[in-house]
């Protein structure tokens, strides 16, 4: 018997065909990390050939981005996104009298904010896109300058626009969030390589969810990481404990 199982081995080695013994249950772990809301902020100064509603545009944009990261967003200029501040056309700026060297200027916005396209593909919910929209008119002081008169438009419009725009902001954010789930040992070596795609079809299946998505997989450590995004108050334990109570994922904390 001995010398039959020896014949055995050696033919298998010969060969190269080895058999692997049966797979331990396989646990997959998870942890994840709730990140900054994205807002794309997008102010339009190319109104008019003076220069003026750029110059304009180009303090709008600085005072909106602050007030923003103030709140805790994460402003991008272009990419992904969940929320986007922009104008409808152009800054406009103009002079509106002179008095002797003194300039007056006046500055008008048309401001929009509005959802990312992603809400729109849950299932059986459909959102309008704009949240909300505002027109800003305002004039500045006397200045002695074109560059002091602009200036104080913005000084007085600003502000007003980046309130507005902050609180408009919220009304999103106040029941969306982000987060980037990590799963380590997400599947075995014998052919479940299908895990990333099957675990994001599992997961938009869930109520609250507008978007997963993969953002990298790691085929050595048989790990992913993705992107979800959804409505937290239908997770007040958090994404990851929803996920690890959801069937059929087999993860762990």
């Amino acid at each position: 018997m001995k010398k039959i199982l020896g014949m055995i081995g050696l033919a298998s080695v010969l060969t190269g065909c080895v058999t692997h013994p049966a797979d331990p249950e396989v646990k997959a772990y998870v942890n994840g990390t709730v990140q900054p809301l994205r807002v794309l902020v997008s102010i339009d100064g190319t109104g008019d050939k003076t220069g003026n509603a750029y110059a304009l545009s180009g303090y709008l944009q600085s005072n909106l981005e602050g007030a923003l990261a103030a709140s805790g967003y994460r402003v991008v200029y272009e990419g992904d996104h969940e929320i986007l501040v922009s104008t409808c056309g152009s800054v406009m700026c103009k002079e509106r009298n002179r008095r002797g060297s003194r300039h007056v200027y006046y500055g008008d916005a048309d401001v929009q904010v509005t959802r990312a396209a992603f809400y729109n593909s849950m299932t059986d919910q459909r959102m309008r896109d704009l949240v909300a929209r505002q027109r800003f008119d305002v004039q500045g002081g006397e200045a002695r300058t074109r560059t002091e008169a602009i200036k104080s438009v913005a000084d007085t419009l600003g502000p007003e626009l980046s309130k507005w725009a902050a609180q408009s902001v919220t009304k999103v954010a106040a029941k969306l969030e982000r987060c980037e789930v990590t799963i380590n040992n997400a599947w075995s070596y014998r052919g479940e390589e299908d895990y990333p795609s099957r675990f994001v079809a599992t997961v938009h299946r869930m109520r609250g969810i507008y978007q997963c998505r993969v953002l990298s997989t790691d085929n050595v450590n048989r790990s992913i990481r993705v992107e979800i995004i959804y409505d937290k108050d239908m997770y007040p334990d958090g994404i990851v404990n929803g996920l690890v109570a959801t069937s059929g994922l087999n993860l762990y904390r």
